[in-house]
């Protein structure tokens, strides 16, 4: 029920275009403080995973951060896109998808 309702919520951001996909779109919204909420899939690089964090906490930006427990290839099963990171530049869904990658516990 869960994985069906996360499918759900990651098409229904996509098609509203509010999701940047890949690592340049992602740290482009970050620098421009549009993004609320920044994820990276379980299959990232350490290195990536590091600077998107960075990113989303330098200079007080503080945008929600991410490592979730699903792989690149199970978002190009969701989306139709594979990417490793990705940002939520709305705050609905950015707080539709917290409580969906974190299991309704922030």
């Amino acid at each position: 029920m869960a994985e069906n309702k996360l499918k759900g919520h990651l098409g229904l951001c996509r098609r509203a275009g509010k999701m940047s996909l890949g690592h340049d779109a992602a740290v482009t919204q970050i620098k421009k403080r549009k993004a609320f909420l920044a994820v990276c899939c379980k299959d990232s690089s350490e290195r990536l995973i590091a600077e998107i964090r960075d990113e989303c906490n330098f200079n007080g930006r503080n945008i929600k951060f991410i490592t979730a427990d699903i792989t690149s290839e199970e978002i190009y099963f969701y989306i139709g896109v594979k990417s490793k990171v990705f940002t939520v530049d709305d705050k609905g869904f950015a707080d539709m998808l917290i409580s969906d990658l974190t299991g309704g516990i922030e």
